[in-house]
């Protein structure tokens, strides 16, 4: 065997890092369900405010937008809520869409319509809202005169 070789050979059978590759470097490591892993990390080494507030703006932005159960609420340090149950914004348009139901914009840049084309409740540019969750997987949007509407986001 040349000499290089056993230089080569040596290195790396008593190289560390080879040798501890196999144990975890972190007890959350050891923590078998994602969500609980992700928790204890996040515990260990808290994020930054950022964080929290993007997971905010990020569930705000999902809301009312069908089934998301692929991608698990996960709680995050510092955000407000991981699943809001209703979102507060302002009437920037209400227009006509298909079958003559009224579609509500919001300044979120949300687009909600009415369940219903004989829906009541005036809806006006610049009226303060509140879309909540409803029964069995619905929502209803409250006009400022407390009507609730039921509505379905488009957009």
């Amino acid at each position: 065997m040349s000499y290089w070789v056993r230089v080569l050979l040596l290195c790396a059978l008593s190289c560390p890092v080879w040798a501890s590759a196999a144990e975890p470097t972190h007890a959350c490591a050891l923590v078998v369900d994602a969500g609980a892993r992700l928790s204890c990390y996040d515990e260990a080494f808290p994020p930054p405010p950022e964080v929290g507030e993007a997971a905010a703006r990020k569930a705000i932005d999902g809301f009312g937008l069908g089934d998301n159960s692929s991608s698990a609420p996960v709680s995050t340090p510092g955000a407000e809520t991981a699943d809001p149950d209703s979102v507060a914004a302002r009437v920037v348009r209400v227009d006509y869409g298909s079958g003559g139901r009224r579609r509500v914009l919001l300044d979120n840049d949300q687009a909600w319509t009415l369940a219903e084309a004989s829906s009541a409740g005036p809806l006006r540019p610049g009226d303060e809202v509140l879309v909540r969750k409803g029964l069995m997987g619905g929502y209803l949007l409250r006009t400022p005169s407390g009507v609730s509407l039921r509505v379905r986001r488009t957009r």
